[in-house]
């Protein structure tokens, strides 16, 4: 073969080489633009974490503890009957109420005009006049008094200094004529004081003030409490109540508790309250009122 014809089979060799590699790449173009379709069952998109994996707390709520706000009290006096929610400083205001008809009805007398933030007590000091400790602006206390059957009230210094409450800024101090006690847990609640007994609730448990030490009362999962005379009434759980029990402690045997009777209705996990009623107990729970006779 002469030297043309060769150079002639060179460049037909070199041209179909191109080709080919010009259609190896064309394919692999299509296939990196156009994958398969997958089969069988997809996998997992993969995560990534960058740092400390911390786990995400699970928040725990005690469905027995009634929250602070929703608190109640009650006071029975002769003519009027008197009621209020706790409520809370920088959160719900109280509900103050007066009835003339021994609970049937309710006439709402806040008064939300002074500024009132949280209930410590509530006392009827007469037959038509009441009397509470309460937080105010800034979570001050103040004592106030209705002489109006709660249309008025008006803040009284005076009284306020002879109040036993409990610190309104500091749930863990009990406030006494003679100065501040440490109560006997940091949460002390639904504290009630007449004459010399001073009473109250702390991790469900009733404690009374004996001039030097705080004496924790028998009964346990204290729901709500009162005085009658120098002993203390407590609504409490009980095993053989299948709603709320209450019993009787005379502040001088504080370990002995004597049964007054079963309210089978009662909700222990929601806001109760308690007052002497000459003979019974009523208590005030959910929309109602019942009386615990023994």
């Amino acid at each position: 073969m002469d030297r043309t014809g060769m150079s002639r089979w060179l460049a037909i060799a070199a041209v179909g080489a191109l080709v080919v590699v010009v259609a190896v790449l064309a394919v692999v173009a299509y296939e990196h633009a156009h994958p398969p379709s997958p089969t069988g069952k997809a996998e997992p998109v993969p995560t990534f974490t960058l740092g400390v994996r911390v786990p995400t707390p699970t928040p725990t709520v005690d469905p027995d503890v009634v929250p602070p706000a929703q608190r109640r009290l009650l006071a029975t006096g002769g003519e009027l009957w008197w009621r209020t929610t706790v409520g809370a400083c920088n959160g719900p205001a109280p509900i103050v109420e007066r009835s003339t008809d021994r609970g049937a009805t309710w006439t709402t007398v806040t008064p939300n005009y002074l500024g009132i933030s949280q209930v410590q007590t509530l006392s009827a000091f007469s037959a038509r006049d009441a009397e509470l400790v309460a937080a105010m602006t800034a979570c001050d206390a103040q004592a106030l008094r209705t002489y109006t059957r709660g249309e008025f009230w008006e803040s009284y210094p005076d009284v306020l200094a002879a109040s036993r409450y409990v610190d309104p800024k500091d749930a863990g101090s009990v406030r006494l004529p003679s100065g501040p006690v440490a109560a006997p847990c940091k949460a002390a609640w639904g504290l009630h004081a007449e004459g010399p007994v001073v009473a109250l609730v702390c991790d469900e448990l009733a404690w009374s003030w004996s001039g030097s030490e705080w004496l924790q009362l028998a009964p346990e999962g204290v729901v709500a409490l009162a005085i009658d005379g120098s002993d203390v009434l407590v609504a409490h759980e009980d095993a053989g109540c299948p709603g709320v029990a209450v019993s009787r402690i005379a502040v001088s045997a504080p370990d002995t508790a004597t049964p007054i009777g079963c309210a089978e209705s009662a909700d222990p996990t929601a806001p109760i309250a308690i007052d002497d009623a000459g003979g019974s107990v009523t208590m005030w729970t959910g929309p109602t009122f019942l009386e615990i006779t023994p």
